[in-house]
């Protein structure tokens, strides 16, 4: 009884603040306060069997992928230097960044000192990939901070101050709409430069601010997948199958799973058997009206599977590799990883031509949707008022999809072009080569921590 009566207490507000936009801030703060064991009380709220199920093979897999996560070590010693600083266990889109572009520099043999931040927040911290090379060391004089603003203070405090003073210090942030918020601005001010993943997100920190900017892709590593087979992952041999993935704290309304299961509804009457949709998401338990909502909407058609579960790293590879094409209807992206990914995969992607994943999407190598770009509803966007973003061609996507299936030959022409650009485009070693270059020149502002 008292566990119900503290989900009630816990979870309802939680999902009621979920759903409007100003309420953001205290949201946010609530959730990186709660405890563990309040948290688990709200995953109590969740419908059941939404997990994966899981084989002997998911746990032994697991495990050989953590040893293979050994392969990273390397002798760093070339360049400047740059400690890295971000949530380096989590699993979650800006923790696996910042491993991203660790990986990169450690693998092209420079100098690299990795600290992790733990600031609580209600997300997963189970990678334990980069661990050989975690510590509490911040020896060089170049810091690349992978913390939004909204705890960019919070995480300072984190590190203290014998590990930033003195340092140039360099802001790698992510954002998905074309202006910076205005709460952001006297963040700003605190640091030497910004990092920036994608021409959108740069050209919006440059309407916003005169401090220098790197622009530099999000480096694609060759990563570890397990060997978990279409089974394992409740998939049907013989169907082709759509892949659609995010996370709850990316926002439901941004990454629009509704259009990409009303394009697959679209493209292939019920008769078709041959087809299926998987809508992977995570964090359920944080927004658990908006994964009803999306329960409903899926439970119309039975070709379409929803399941919210954190996997391992290795197991979303496997997942990508066991579908047969990508698809993501979003409103608006800063980078948008699960794309490339799977682009480097050799899989046909189907994404909104807007935004961030244009930098590595073009007519050859993918399928962009046309778009319309309309204004973004009170309440479905933080700081959002007076912005606009995109609405997919539910239509065309529809088109794109019937094409990848109908045109075997043209789908597989799409997947090879695709994991060649993403080879040549995003590779770690181009991008640790331009941090390295950037991090040679001499400290551009000399503003940051004193």
């Amino acid at each position: 009884m008292r566990r119900i009566r503290l989900s009630r207490l816990v979870a309802a507000p939680f999902a009621w603040m979920a759903q409007r936009r100003w309420l953001w801030w205290i949201h946010t703060f609530l959730r990186s306060s709660l405890p563990v064991r309040a948290l688990a009380t709200m995953r109590s709220t969740m419908p059941k069997g939404l997990r994966f199920e899981r084989s002997e093979a998911w746990h032994l897999i697991v495990e050989n992928v953590s040893e293979n996560s050994k392969s990273y070590r390397s002798q760093s010693s070339v360049g400047p230097g740059v400690n890295v600083l971000g949530y380096l266990r989590g699993e979650f889109g800006l923790a696996e960044s910042a491993r991203m572009y660790a990986r990169a520099l450690i693998e092209g043999g420079y100098k690299v000192a990795l600290n992790n931040i733990d600031l609580d927040l209600p997300h997963s911290w189970n990678d334990r990939s980069l661990d050989p090379w975690i510590s509490e060391s911040s020896p060089y004089p170049n810091s690349i901070v992978f913390i939004n603003p909204d705890f960019f203070e919070l995480a300072l405090k984190k590190i203290g101050s014998e590990r930033s003073v003195g340092h140039r210090l360099i802001a790698c942030w992510f954002w998905e709409l074309e202006t910076i918020p205005e709460q952001w601005h006297a963040v700003i001010e605190q640091v030497d430069e910004i990092m920036v993943a994608s021409t959108f997100v740069e050209e919006a920190f440059r309407r916003s601010t005169d401090k220098p900017i790197l622009r530099v892709p999000l480096p694609v590593c060759p990563m570890s997948t397990s060997s978990l087979e279409r089974k394992d992952f409740g998939l049907e041999a013989g169907k082709f199958t759509f892949l659609c993935m995010f996370d709850f704290h990316s926002s439901i309304e941004r990454k629009n799973p509704f259009a990409v299961i009303e394009a697959f509804r679209t493209a292939f009457p019920p008769h078709r058997t041959d087809v299926s949709l998987l809508i992977k998401t995570s964090n359920g338990q944080s927004a658990v009206h908006q994964l009803k909502r999306l329960l409903k909407a899926a439970s119309a058609d039975s070709r379409i599977l929803v399941r919210d579960d954190v996997i391992p790293k290795a197991h979303v590879q496997a997942l990508l590799r066991c579908c047969d094409a990508y698809v993501s209807l979003h409103r608006a992206e800063g980078f948008g990883l699960g794309m490339a990914e799977a682009m480097a995969l050799g899989k046909p992607v189907i994404a909104t031509g807007w935004s961030g994943n244009m930098d590595f999407m073009d007519a050859e190598n993918s399928i962009p949707v046309q778009y319309r770009l309309i204004p973004i509803p009170p309440g479905d966007y933080p700081f959002s008022e007076g912005a606009r973003w995109a609405d997919a061609d539910v239509e065309a996507a529809a088109a794109a999809m019937a094409k990848v299936v109908e045109e075997p030959g043209f789908a597989n022409r799409l997947g090879k072009s695709a994991a060649e650009s993403i080879r040549e485009n995003l590779s770690p070693s181009r991008v640790a080569e331009e941090i390295h270059h950037w991090l040679s020149r001499p400290r551009a502002s000399g503003i940051g921590i004193q």
